[in-house]
């Protein structure tokens, strides 16, 4: 049960010690399909994303969670206008759900340059200011088929979709560069895993952080291109999340409503 899903990831997360900054810290869920949730199911999730020990062996303990998820305005005014909605597939009956009015936050990326670009990738990070614990990047939405759903008193896993997704750990990144780098020449091959007297990597030595950091760039500090900022910003009291099965009658940038005549 602890090898897939939601599961998977206290097992990954406890073996690392985490910095005493992180205790408490922030969640940020993104992606571009919501399913149908529920509160229970969201405190689930929260628990096991939430995994991990600083190194005084105190748990993290759980964080607050934020879902950034383009705005109604922000996919009206977006690149490709209402029709960049049209990779946002979520219903009406799924976003319209109230508790989750104090998840929601805005897709912001003025950072790098990607405001009006809207996501198609799923991410989900924990951080404290713009340095990252741990950051995930998969094929999962946020949804029980995604991640699983606990059953028969937590004692089995219902989990309906095959994904993949690669954990970023400070503890995992190689030294000697100062950015993140998907090529083999990106870094030196000299790994900088350590272990304490139990055996469990040591995630410190190495600070994982976003572009918006303002720290001394040492050795010790590997960028990673987050595609959004950190925090993110709640949504507006006049905000409306996106769903794709609604009408919309303001054109967009291109003159078009929604859905298109």
């Amino acid at each position: 049960m602890k090898k897939w899903g939601h599961m998977k990831m206290p097992t990954v997360l406890q073996e690392c010690v985490f910095d005493k900054e992180f205790q408490r810290s922030p969640l940020v869920y993104q992606f571009s399909s919501l399913g149908s949730l529920d509160e229970k199911w969201m405190a689930e999730l929260a628990a096991s994303l939430s995994s991990g020990y600083s190194e005084d062996k105190t748990p993290l303990g759980l964080g607050e969670s934020s879902i950034i998820w383009p705005t109604v305005e922000d996919v009206r005014c977006s690149l490709e206008g209402y029709g960049a909605g049209s990779a946002i597939p979520s219903p009406l009956k799924n976003v319209e759900k109230g508790f989750l009015r104090k998840y929601w936050a805005k897709w912001k990326a003025s950072h790098t340059g990607r405001c009006r670009a809207m996501p198609h990738i799923k991410t989900f990070t924990r951080y404290k200011g713009q340095q990252l614990a741990w950051f995930l990047l998969t094929s999962a939405n946020l949804s029980k088929s995604a991640w699983g759903a606990l059953q028969k008193n937590n004692s089995q896993l219902m989990i309906r979709s095959y994904e993949l997704g690669v954990v970023f750990l400070p503890s995992h990144i190689k030294e000697d560069s100062h950015e993140f780098s998907c090529t083999t020449n990106g870094g030196s091959s000299k790994g900088i895993v350590q272990s304490n007297t139990t055996g469990k990597s040591i995630a410190t030595k190495t600070k994982l952080v976003t572009l918006a950091w303002q720290g001394s760039k040492t050795s010790e500090v590997i960028t990673l291109p987050v595609p959004y900022e950190l925090p993110p910003e709640r949504y507006s009291s006049e905000d409306v999340p996106w769903s794709w099965d609604r009408r919309y009658t303001k054109k967009d940038v291109y003159g078009h409503v929604w859905p298109r005549l």
